[in-house]
């Protein structure tokens, strides 16, 4: 049976030319106020919104885009926007090789799975953040070591003052304690997983904690069962597959591990209040915003 991949998009096709890690400029100049299909990355992207209004769809999540704002979509993450023309500010793009090189000094939370996408702050430390990107902006284009050096220090700096902003406002999301660690770990595993299997016994040997245990955390920390955050991330792969795919409903369920497209329906209605095919005429593909 054909699979048929949601568009990924790396920062070749959206600028027309490739670059190497790091990728830095202001929207008004490159940027696209629509970008209306549903797309994949392949990384990282930092939207910095200086001055703006519009929206935008992160994973099925629908944010009214505002001044001094600071939006956060993961590689892998769906997302389309529709913004105005008067929208201002920069878009920061870094390869995965980048971001889990720093991450292994210290994990950044905006770049974790089941967190938000959006963090709002004040023009002063809007101010602030614009700082660092244009000391970034300036140095970016020399070639030479000690460029590129100061380009990964400042850059550093910059992730660090949003991680600070970001656990300020949602602090739930900081995972510099052990059990955080575990539910990072357990995220990342459903991520690599989630097709394939759907038995909490399996997460819980990875983790080499029991499944009564897994439970304790999942509730504690994610504010569901174990199970459910399993399925959760299974039917928001549906629900990308279903508005940016040709496949059909029975496709779907045969891609995301599911024998029986009955009990795949079941499941997603369970979950969303609708069938697959209901939502999928619900979800306007070219026009998904009111």
């Amino acid at each position: 049976m054909t699979k048929h991949p949601i568009p990924v998009l790396s920062v070749g096709n959206i600028l027309g030319e490739e670059t190497l890690g790091i990728t830095l400029f202001r929207h008004s100049v490159k940027g696209r106020n629509a970008f209306e299909q549903p797309h994949k990355h392949d990384f990282h992207l930092v939207f910095f919104v200086e001055k703006g209004s519009g929206m935008h769809n992160v994973d099925f999540t629908q944010y009214a885009v505002k001044d001094y704002q600071v939006y956060f979509v993961r590689q892998g993450q769906v997302h389309n926007w529709l913004l105005n023309v008067d929208t201002t500010g920069f878009q920061l793009m870094l390869s995965p090789e980048i971001v889990n090189a720093f991450s292994n000094l210290s994990a950044f939370p905006f770049f974790e799975q089941n967190v938000p996408s959006c963090l709002s702050v004040t023009q002063e430390q809007f101010e602030g953040l614009k700082n660092h990107l244009n000391e970034i902006e300036l140095v970016l284009p020399d070639n030479d070591l000690s460029s590129k050096e100061i380009v990964l220090l400042r850059l550093h700096l910059l992730l660090k003052v949003l991680q600070k902003d970001y656990l300020i406002q949602f602090p739930q999301h900081d995972s510099s304690t052990k059990p955080e660690k575990m539910i990072k770990k357990f995220n990342s595993l459903i991520d690599n997983h989630f097709n394939e299997e759907f038995s909490v016994n399996f997460y819980a040997d990875k983790l080499n904690i029991t499944p009564n245990y897994l439970n304790i955390l999942s509730q504690r920390y994610l504010k569901s069962p174990a199970g459910d955050i399993i399925k959760e991330r299974t039917i928001l792969e549906a629900k990308r597959l279903l508005t940016s795919t040709d496949l059909s409903i029975k496709e779907i369920a045969y891609q995301l591990g599911f024998n029986d497209n009955g009990y795949f329906s079941k499941v997603f209605k369970k979950y969303t209040g609708k069938t697959p095919g209901d939502f999928k005429e619900s979800y306007n593909f070219y026009h998904p915003y009111p």
